[in-house]
């Protein structure tokens, strides 16, 4: 029989080839990547601009400009861009954040230039139809007013507000007045600032000379800009909140405080503590909240990296009446975890399921060009993919108690429950 307490032999990940990839510059200003794969014929290309919510005035411009650029040109509605796209076997997808906004494009090999004059068509002669922007402002509000009622939504937004303050870019989340209020004349504004300087592109799969070149040429019009980023105060509140809510059977709980960004010399072993901590299945927060005690059927520790700040989070739902029984042991678990080291076997464990981790993400083209992008767009030397392998390869229990002790048992640390 298996013994399931003991982990299996642990072995290092020895010499791992990670794709090979180049930077380039297109029209003498912007930067750009390209991770080549011949072994299918798709191609990906993403476009990322300064235009996510930290660059907007008012709250949900950043939002509504992403979502208008698909819902008309000067020659094309939404429904014939969508049926265009289809038509050519191409996807396209437009995603902002906090940070910016990234357009990516799908398409096959035979396909790739007539969906590039497409993209053209999208992102410098956007029609901005009013009837659509009045639909998505109200899908959108619908949904905000939807969100708020379940208390997993609202804790985590306002968890946020609590780390950085409610008028900080991370900290402010979009209210269902503010996102009615917005006009077309802001999404029109917004679109003229921040769509049409400094972006970064990636381009990935079967790319040749000439899928570059048309790529340079369609951002032709792009200009360089000046990159100025508005600076914001961060107003945390810390110590615990708590928000009751009425007819609820149920309460969120969350946990956390502001720590070091990927720069930092420590942030590979700290990662590694917080996957002990509750990263995975078998962490320590998931074996007492959920196996030994039965408070809950999930509890995670994450840590979360937007380009001007980090920050970790404990975060679980559970039965009202099991709220303080919850917070208790998170905080005795962190305890034991900083004063004493983890076993040799747990660390183990815990390595064999990082490398695991590390190497299927690595088998997809698509989401090794995500990794890459990551680094890319954050300025972050690709050593570090480097240097997290070696990380989980030579991590000891010490170092993870270590961790644990500096930057979790951070007496500006926050927490909430709302129920």
């Amino acid at each position: 029989m298996i013994d399931r307490t003991l982990a299996p032999a642990s072995f290092p990940v020895k010499n791992f080839n990670f794709r090979t990839y180049r930077k380039i510059i297109l029209n003498d200003h912007i930067e750009g990547l390209v991770i080549p794969d011949k072994q299918h014929p798709i191609c990906s290309i993403e476009i990322i601009f300064q235009s996510g919510s930290w660059f907007e005035k008012n709250p949900g411009v950043a939002f509504l400009t992403g979502k208008m650029l698909l819902e008309g040109t000067t020659t094309k509605n939404g429904e014939e861009i969508a049926l265009a796209f289809e038509h050519m076997g191409a996807h396209i997808e437009i995603q902002t954040a906090v940070d910016g906004t990234s357009i990516r494009l799908f398409a096959t090999q035979k396909h790739i230039h007539s969906s590039l004059s497409l993209l053209q068509e999208i992102l410098f002669t956007p029609s901005f139809p009013t009837h659509e922007f009045e639909v998505i402002k109200n899908l959108k509000a619908e949904q905000i007013k939807m969100q708020l009622a379940k208390n997993t939504y609202f804790a985590t937004s306002y968890f946020h507000e609590l780390l950085f303050g409610a008028t900080h870019p991370y900290g402010r989340s979009i209210k269902e007045a503010e996102i009615k209020q917005r006009s077309l004349f802001e999404i029109k504004d917004f679109f003229q600032l921040q769509f049409q300087n400094n972006p970064k592109v990636v381009l990935c799969g079967d790319i040749d000379e000439k899928i570059i070149e048309k790529t340079a040429l369609l951002l032709g019009n792009i200009n360089k800009g000046d990159e100025q980023m508005t600076s914001f105060e961060i107003q945390p509140s810390h110590g615990h909140q708590t928000i009751e809510r009425s007819d609820s059977v149920q309460a969120s709980l969350r946990m956390g405080a502001q720590t070091i960004h990927r720069g930092d010399q420590d942030i590979h072993k700290l990662t590694v503590a917080n996957k002990l901590l509750g990263g995975f299945f078998g962490s320590r927060l998931m074996k007492k909240l959920r196996e030994e005690k039965g408070l809950t059927y999930g509890v995670y520790s994450s840590i979360t990296h937007a380009q001007n700040a980090s920050y970790w989070t404990i975060s679980t739902e559970m039965k009202s009446d099991n709220a303080e029984d919850s917070l208790e042991a998170i905080h005795e678990i962190i305890t034991e975890l900083a004063q004493n080291y983890p076993s040799l076997s747990e660390v183990d464990m815990l390595k064999n399921f990082l490398r695991g981790k590390f190497l299927s993400s690595m088998n997809s083209i698509l989401d090794v060009a995500s990794m890459y992008t990551l680094l890319f767009v954050n300025d972050i030397p690709h050593h570090f993919l480097t240097t997290s392998l070696e990380t989980i390869d030579n991590i000891r229990p010490k170092d993870i108690s270590e961790m644990i002790q500096k930057y979790y048992l951070d007496p500006d640390k926050s927490s909430l429950f709302v129920r």
